[in-house]
């Protein structure tokens, strides 16, 4: 019998990238069982879910303490897991404070480690890429500059292009159809993101929505436009919509084609912001969290920018308003600055679109199971 092929991501985007990799293990490896810890998008790829990410999935510091006891629980289960001894490959996504331990642990084990996306050791902590180099055989990582920082301290890093332009591919040019989502044709839509994680959408979505109640009594066009991340978020996201009573679409099928009908957005930091950027949406990028998180990232941080189209393109070109700045009439202030300048707005979107000449490779999933077949290809066959 063929070992398992075990993964380990701990939030959406993480898990988006690694249904990829399944897909393309599969094709190449039918008879391969897979395990790991992930969602129900990995679970409809065949993967056999040992937890479900979502009661381990946070941001913070002080966010990590209120979810410590699932956290551990799930870290000594996934330990456990791969020390069966039918384990042939871990790969780990994202999610450095607990995949680090499981890679350490798999190492150890002589389980052979792929690691897809790597923690953001450009913008924090780089002298981790020795732990790195020391527990994985290889890394796939997001951005180009990422492989060169990666290889000076020894890693097997490979840069093979940004899945989301995979991920994207059926949207990259698709005409804008607002009727489909129920949205007025015609009108300025801006969309509003505050992130897919129950507390991110609990700290953000009531400035987001103060804001936009600003708007619009300045732009009383305006319409706002609401991705629901997960099924689960939707009807709290509902009830807080209902105490502001302003103009807000809920769509919860086809995002993607609902941003490339977007004016502009209103999005949390993160994956979001490079999704919307690539299809051409620039973005006000919002991010709030307790002080406590924020004073010891600012410490540790070594870049002054937090927005990925603003890390890849080099420079702050969309606007970033952190912590105490996240607030409803700044973020009024900032879109409604970017709404009324139409040059402004053009150019704003050209550059975004030109971050896809920036993010083009091979394929990054490919990239991941060219490891596992070149490193563990005993445990397959």
């Amino acid at each position: 019998m063929p070992k398992t092929l075990f993964f380990l991501c701990g939030e959406p985007s993480g898990e988006m990238y690694a249904v990829r990799v399944a897909r393309e293990f599969r094709r190449r490896f039918p008879e391969v069982p897979m395990e790991g810890i992930g969602g129900h998008r990995l679970e409809s790829e065949g993967v056999k879910l040992l937890r479900d990410y979502t009661k381990i999935s946070v941001v913070g510091f002080t966010e990590i303490l209120s979810h410590i006891f699932a956290i551990r629980e799930a870290l000594s289960a996934a330990k456990k897991r791969i020390r069966r001894g039918d384990v042939g490959a871990v790969v780990l996504v994202d999610f450095p404070e607990f995949n680090f331990r499981v890679g350490l642990a798999a190492q150890a084990f002589g389980i052979p480690v792929i690691y897809y996306i790597p923690p953001q050791l450009w913008a924090w902590r780089t002298g981790r890429a020795r732990t790195i180099a020391g527990f994985t055989r290889g890394v796939v990582v997001l951005f180009p500059f990422e492989e060169t920082l990666l290889r000076k301290y020894g890693v097997n890093a490979v840069f093979a292009g940004h899945p989301l332009l995979d991920e994207l591919e059926p949207w990259l040019d698709a005409r804008p159809n607002p009727g489909r989502f129920g949205l007025p044709e015609g009108k300025t839509t801006v969309g509003l993101l505050p992130g897919s994680r129950q507390g991110e959408v609990s700290r953000h979505l009531p400035i987001l929505l103060e804001a936009a109640r600003t708007l619009l009594d300045k732009h009383p066009d305006i319409r706002f436009a609401l991705p629901v991340a997960r099924p689960a978020l939707k009807e709290p996201i509902e009830r807080e919509i209902k105490k502001y009573g302003i103009p807000v679409y809920l769509v919860d099928s086809e995002p993607y084609l609902m941003f490339r009908g977007l004016t502009a957005a209103v999005s949390v930091s993160g994956t979001a912001t490079l999704e919307l950027a690539l299809l051409g949406v620039p973005s006000v990028i919002v991010y709030k969290t307790s002080r406590i998180s924020y004073g010891i990232g600012k410490m540790l941080a070594k870049v002054d920018r937090i927005g990925l189209p603003n890390i890849v393109a080099g420079e702050r070109f969309l606007p970033e308003l952190i912590q105490d700045d996240c607030a409803p009439q700044r973020i009024a202030d900032a879109m409604g600055a970017m709404l009324e300048d139409n040059d402004r707005l053009e150019d704003l979107r050209a550059r975004c679109l030109s971050l896809r000449d920036q993010l083009r490779g091979q394929g990054a999933a490919a990239a991941v199971v060219d490891m596992l077949a070149a490193e563990a290809r005993e445990a397959w066959v």
